[in-house]
């Protein structure tokens, strides 16, 4: 049995577009696969055992051009869209650029925290942010290449580690969960608002890549963004005032 992935479609359509895409028997199509063809307005077709193989009939774009939703090919771009991947063409208000929207603005507002670090000397502040940014950033080139999320180690943590932690501060912390507020300090109130950015930014990662069906598509960057939330949480706890006893949440 022959396997077809996202990536190797990718590679074969490149700048062009079909109609349809006919999979042989035999040929078992991933579930990354598929969205990738239903995003692209591509319709599949299942070929009967023992019939003949329809080739793709590839249509090729004029230099220039453009793809739209349907497969509809513009000599320029409609100010209502915007790209997708390459020269293939979606709504402004598709749910993935929604999603690259919310990662600019998080990146925009992690930028904005480390200026309240550097304002309370401290750098070590900074400097987290600063890993955690390149992490972020690093999410929207994964997704645009249809390649794997980088491996989640922030602050020296990886995911398993932050869970913990995030799960039980009692344990690692010696405070139960905390009730934000004002009087915890500027640099904790800086991660809650970056905690709260995040999980905004993950609901519509899962818009755009869960379908109807709940399967997700990139359950990476879903759960590094779940993963992000909870890293901001455990960061509030060591960024707390000297002497601080936050308030119990009650959780």
């Amino acid at each position: 049995m022959k396997v077809l992935t996202e990536t190797e479609l990718r590679r074969i359509l490149m700048d062009r577009t079909v109609p349809a895409w006919t999979v042989p028997p035999g040929t078992v199509l991933t579930p990354a696969a598929v969205d990738f063809l239903k995003e692209r307005g591509i319709r599949i077709v299942c070929q009967e055992p023992g019939s003949g193989v329809l080739d793709a009939k590839f249509q090729p774009l004029p230099p220039g051009s453009f793809i739209g939703p349907d497969g509809e090919v513009y000599d320029h771009k409609p100010e209502a869209m915007t790209h997708l991947t390459g020269r293939r063409l979606v709504a402004k208000n598709h749910p993935v650029i929604i999603w690259r929207g919310r990662l600019d603005s998080l990146c925009a507002s992690i930028i904005n925290a480390q200026l309240t670090g550097i304002d309370c000397g401290r750098e070590d502040f900074v400097s987290d942010l600063e890993e955690i940014l390149e992490f972020v950033r690093a999410l929207l080139p994964a997704e645009l290449r249809g390649k794997p999320v980088p491996q989640f180690l922030l602050a020296g943590l990886d995911a398993q580690a932050v869970r913990e932690r995030s799960h039980n501060p009692q344990k690692f912390f010696g405070h139960s969960h905390m009730k934000s507020t004002c009087r915890m300090g500027p640099l904790p109130v800086a991660l809650n608002l970056l905690r709260t950015m995040v999980r905004e930014t993950e609901l519509a990662a899962a818009t755009a890549f869960i379908d109807s069906d709940g399967h997700c598509s990139r359950e990476d960057i879903v759960m590094a963004l779940n993963r992000l939330s909870s890293l901001f949480y455990v960061l509030m706890f060591k960024y707390l005032p000297a002497g601080f006893t936050p308030e119990s949440s009650g959780i």
